[in-house]
């Protein structure tokens, strides 16, 4: 893969050797430039475009639905390409890889090796931005999974009626109660606060707002994400399982401190708008994809243009 070619120049004529002629042409020749490498874009495109497209194909099998909706077939392929990636390195490394014709392979191995590393350095970078994406994009593929509900009354409603909820925009007028609120500490403070409407106790108190590292633990002083907004009403189900058990611990510490029942208690995120909030998650993955898409393509080609330059030198010597 040779992105250069050598303009071979010719010196004739009579008496050029052990004359006066061929000292001033030796004398000449000193400070004459080095013979012109003819550029040969076709390698330097391949290097630049392939590897690129590697990662931008492993990021986004990585970072979508066909992740979250069929994983064993994401990771299979994902690993195909690694496959692949692999025996171009090998193929590189040996001096037996054969991309473009009428190119002398054991000339300029260096090129064929630049290009099956940058292949798996676009595997690598596509595969660990790709999973952490997914990260942002899982959490909207979650929610889509469960219903979204409208003007709930929390003092009217069970939790039991409400099990399959993501989205969950309560009456307005639904609130905190904070002077009821709670936290547990394991490491971290788990907070919780009743979402209440009125004044009316509730039968149970099934639906409690919830946040991390907002609340001290010994008072009801829950401060977590929109406490105090007047426009939030909504809120979205917290997904995380891991957590969701500290929760409960917080609510059964309430139970007892406030003398009250939360028969089954659902736990949420306290939002504006909860919908578009959930929305901003898929987007923000969106976003993130098409930055690291720009991105990656002048990394790639930065390292082409540092290639290019180096072996150039090689060349020449």
């Amino acid at each position: 893969m040779n992105p250069y070619k050598e303009q071979q120049t010719l010196v004739e004529g009579p008496g050029l050797f052990g004359s006066y002629d061929a000292l001033q042409a030796f004398s000449k020749g000193v400070w004459l430039p080095l013979p012109k490498r003819k550029m040969n874009f076709v390698p330097l495109i391949v290097c630049t475009l392939v590897p690129w497209g590697l990662f931008v194909l492993v990021y986004s099998l990585l970072s979508f639905q066909i992740h979250y909706s069929q994983p064993i077939l994401c990771n299979i392929s994902v690993f195909v390409l690694l496959v692949i990636v692999i025996i171009i390195l090998v193929k590189a490394v040996t001096g037996r890889l054969r991309i473009f014709a009428g190119v002398a392979p054991e000339r300029e191995p260096s090129w064929w090796i630049f290009f099956a590393l940058t292949l798996l350095l676009a595997w690598i970078m596509g595969f660990h931005q790709g999973d952490k994406n997914f990260s942002a994009t899982s959490r909207y593929y979650d929610l889509g999974n469960l219903n979204n509900y409208t003007m709930v009354y929390p003092n009217r409603m069970l939790g039991q009626q409400l099990l399959d909820a993501g989205i969950v925009q309560f009456a307005p007028g639904s609130q905190l109660d904070v002077q009821k609120s709670m936290g547990f500490k394991n490491g971290k403070l788990f907070c919780v606060a009743p979402i209440v409407f009125g004044t009316a106790t509730p039968v149970s108190y099934d639906f409690w707002a919830v946040g991390t590292d907002c609340c001290s633990g010994s008072q009801a002083d829950f401060s977590c994400r929109n406490y105090n907004n007047p426009q939030a009403s909504g809120g979205i189900r917290l997904m995380d399982s891991a957590n969701r058990a500290y929760y409960r611990l917080a609510v059964q510490q309430a139970e007892a401190t406030y003398n009250i029942k939360a028969a089954h208690p659902l736990f949420f995120y306290w939002e504006v708008d909860p919908s578009k909030k959930v929305m901003s998650w898929l987007l923000e993955g969106h976003q993130t994809f098409a930055a690291w898409m720009v991105s990656y393509l002048v990394f790639q080609l930065f390292l082409v243009a540092v290639a290019a330059v180096v072996f150039s030198k090689i060349g020449h010597t």
